[in-house]
């Protein structure tokens, strides 16, 4: 199995990216825009492995039929990281402090989520515990960049309606 294979999710491109504004003040932004890239790039990897341990559960029981344990947990894994792929891109492409903090929130819970989801495999005999290793691993790794990430994240004068993020 190759992993680039099952590796979907695009590339970074950092033309995306380039925000020089008018006034030239776009540098104030690369500190956020290179840990946001560090941080998409180590998701496209732990994706890739994550993809391939979902990908490597059964997906049908012995009758044939569908909707087998294991599908639904395969289903909440492949769910969990497609989340966590599209809420990193949309909190890379705004400057609003609460939209920043709102889909780190959300990556925070659905990456939480996911690794339940990988050890339940594991606890369930779906998936040899040495792949939960390898995952965790990585999703370590991915923690750390993150909170190097949020790090970076400048509180505006926006106010939160909700009063989530003060």
């Amino acid at each position: 199995m190759n992993l680039d294979d099952l590796n979907f999710l695009p590339e970074w491109n950092d033309e995306n990216y380039d925000d020089e504004d008018e006034e030239g003040e776009g540098w104030k932004k690369r500190e956020g825009r290179e840990a946001a890239k560090a941080l998409y790039l180590k998701w496209r990897d732990t994706f890739g492995l994550i993809y391939a341990f979902a990908d490597d559960l059964a997906t049908d029981s012995e009758d044939g039929s569908s909707g087998t344990h294991e599908q639904l947990v395969k289903s909440l894994i492949i769910e969990n990281s497609l989340i966590i792929g599209a809420k990193l891109r949309g909190a890379m492409a705004v400057d609003l402090y609460i939209l920043k903090m709102e889909n780190a929130a959300i990556i925070r819970t659905n990456a939480l989520q996911l690794m339940e989801q990988v050890r339940f495999a594991v606890l369930s005999n779906f998936a040899e515990e040495d792949y939960n290793n390898v995952i965790q691993d990585s999703m370590d790794e991915f923690r750390m960049l993150f909170k190097d990430w949020v790090a970076t994240f400048r509180k505006d004068d926006i106010e939160d309606d909700w009063g989530l993020f003060l």
